[in-house]
């Protein structure tokens, strides 16, 4: 049985302390958890110090998961409606979220599918307010879903300065072949981390695809979007600053969060294909300075793919989700 069809687990690792500057050296013998209901985790942010949220990007549901529990979801919010996803290719392809006080911003893959071929539901940028705490909060989507956010990057100044039509050719007839090499996973682009800045006016938008070369390296790029909240509750046309163009050993983003611990960003870094090649790099936060390697992301388990982090406000750890859709596991039933 394929996980991919049947719902099945959710890994999570905690890879070391948010609390001091040296997080868990590479190769650590690091504890690990197994969460049942998903299995495609792709987005996070945690809800409380015992709570967190995940996004799968094989559906369009948020999931509400207690780390003490180790078992099913508390709570699931379907987001279908809200997001106005047509019936057709029906996952909005969720892949980065960030938490601004009551507010979570959320961000799919603008991304074409491994065959290259548009699926405009993949298309969103969007926000949830959370009401609530414990096992009564709710999950509500504020405003409308930004579907038009590809758009104006690839047009916008520094979209055509990093040649991101290239990356995209949203309006183009192409040939079979021109439309494979923009693959998520190829050469087109992908969108898979989102993070707030400590005051919350800026998200930062990281791409996992394309890669900017460079004289001595591929460079990752991240891209500052300037007023999210206009865009989600009055559909004000994005505002995007100057992009960062970072050296992460020819890897792209991942995740990235803020960690008020560490009162600096974490972010996870891996290659734009399906290789095996992650790191976590913490990122002071200022435009003019560099991410720097913490550590190799080496925890010993088969096939773990971290796609998510979560740092929380007052625990030590920091909790990377792994994306689990292709690994095949025995379940009691399609809900476990």
């Amino acid at each position: 049985m394929r996980s991919t069809h049947w719902v099945s687990v959710l890994l999570l690792c905690a890879v070391g302390s948010c609390s001091n500057g040296n997080p868990a050296a590479p190769g650590a013998n690091v504890p690990h958890l197994t969460f049942r209901g998903s299995c495609d985790a792709s987005a996070a942010v945690a809800l409380s110090d015992d709570s967190f949220l995940v996004a799968d990007d094989e559906n369009n549901i948020l999931r509400l998961y207690r780390i003490a529990d180790g078992s099913m979801p508390i709570r699931a919010f379907d987001l279908t409606a809200y997001l106005a996803i047509a019936p057709e290719n029906p996952e909005a392809d969720i892949e980065g979220a960030t938490r601004v006080g009551d507010r979570i911003y959320w961000i799919s893959s603008h991304g074409r599918n491994k065959d290259g071929k548009m699926r405009p539901n993949r298309y969103r940028f969007f926000a949830t307010d959370i009401r609530g705490t414990g096992d009564e909060v709710s999950i509500r989507g504020v405003g409308k879903p930004c579907v038009t956010l590809a758009q104006s990057l690839v047009a916008s100044p520094i979209g055509l300065q990093l040649g991101l039509d290239k990356a995209t050719r949203l309006d183009d007839d192409l040939s079979k072949k021109e439309r494979e090499r923009l693959a998520s996973k190829e050469a087109g682009l992908n969108i898979e981390a989102l993070a707030a800045s400590p005051d919350g006016r800026t998200l930062y938008i990281g791409l996992r695809n394309p890669l900017l070369p460079m004289a001595s390296s591929k460079r990752a790029i991240v891209i500052p979007l300037e007023n999210a909240q206009a865009v989600i509750e009055s559909s004000a046309a994005a505002q995007f600053g100057k992009a960062m163009l970072w050296d992460l050993g020819g890897r792209g983003l991942r995740s990235m969060e803020y960690c008020p611990q560490q009162k600096a960003f974490l972010l996870i870094a891996g290659d734009p294909d399906e290789r095996d090649n992650f790191a976590l790099y913490r990122w002071s936060g200022e435009p003019a300075e560099a991410p720097t390697l913490a550590m190799l992301i080496k925890t010993g388990l088969p096939q773990f793919k971290p796609e998510a982090l979560i740092p929380f406000g007052n625990r030590p750890e920091l909790l990377i989700l792994s994306d689990d859709g292709a690994i095949e596991v025995k379940v009691a039933g399609p809900d476990d």
